[in-house]
């Protein structure tokens, strides 16, 4: 069944930012989801440097959905262990959509930024 791409599974999508200090980065172009709808449900975060400072604000460019009102800082989410972020809501990222990302370096140099969307994917809804 798995290789005929009729059950879901496990998946990561990383997204990879890089920023001087105070500048404001985007993934440009947004990250495709693809031809199967992404279920994302945990945050994983980190970044290159131990002054590492960064504020987020992710969007589903194809539902037109932002997911704050405004950039929230990303230590505040993931805090200092780094564990994942498990949201409340799970969100699902239909075929054709992307994810969007704003951020903004506070630290104090260079620094990169990856983030783990995690989750899964699902059935490609015509493949059942």
């Amino acid at each position: 069944m798995g290789a005929a791409g009729l059950n879901e599974y496990f998946y990561v999508i990383e997204i990879e930012l890089t920023a001087a200090a105070g500048a404001a980065t985007t993934t440009t172009p947004a990250q495709q989801i693809g031809s199967q709808p992404f279920v994302w449900e945990q945050l994983g975060a980190y970044w290159d440097t131990t002054t590492g400072d960064w504020q987020v604000r992710i969007s589903d460019n194809g539902a037109n959905q932002f997911f704050s009102s405004m950039e929230i800082k990303v230590g505040g989410l993931i805090g200092v262990d780094q564990r994942p972020f498990e949201l409340s809501v799970p969100w699902t990222f239909m075929p054709g959509s992307a994810i969007f990302v704003e951020a903004t370096n506070d630290g104090a140099g260079l620094d990169t930024l990856f983030l783990s969307f995690i989750g899964k994917r699902l059935p490609n809804p015509g493949a059942v």
